[in-house]
């Protein structure tokens, strides 16, 4: 049997066909719109299936097969925050990796995600090598990189 992170891909050996899993989905939930069509742009740049969303609601309700995706989540969101996000998933035993952004990090936040099940957190502006790292360990099931230390004085 592949591993269940092998790219699409069509190629036949001999008689027998060879399968592969599907392209991964990365879905983005951030109310911010330029937030989240820079990061779509960057992560299409990448030939990844990318499926955006400006509200929880759109995500839950346009949310399809989770193999071999992982969610890009912004923590502070109108109406359902990425936190409740986060509980709504486990409570319904979808297991999708969730990687949060945020614009107001601190330690304590830091802290509340990882325990929520985030595999990874990371701060905007977010550094595309950082997150594309982290992508690639949720699809890989491979620990996210640890995260870079911030400058101080931040404001």
């Amino acid at each position: 049997m592949l591993p269940a992170t092998a790219f699409h891909e069509e190629r036949q050996t001999g008689s027998v066909d060879v399968p592969h899993a599907p392209q991964p989905t990365i879905y983005v939930v951030d109310d911010d719109d330029a937030v989240r069509d820079s990061l779509k742009m960057l992560l299409e740049s990448y030939q990844l299936v990318v499926r955006d969303f400006g509200s929880v609601p759109e995500f839950l309700a346009g949310l399809g097969p989770v193999d071999n995706s992982c969610l890009v989540l912004d923590l502070h969101l109108p109406a359902m925050g990425g936190f409740d996000v986060m509980t709504t998933l486990a409570s319904r035993r979808i297991r999708l990796p969730v990687i949060v952004i945020t614009g107001r990090g601190d330690a304590q936040t830091r802290a509340r995600a990882l325990e929520a099940g985030a595999i990874a957190f990371l701060e905007k502006p977010v550094d595309d090598q950082r997150l594309m790292s982290a992508i690639d360990a949720a699809l890989h099931g491979a620990p996210a990189p640890a995260p870079a230390p911030r400058a101080s004085g931040r404001a």
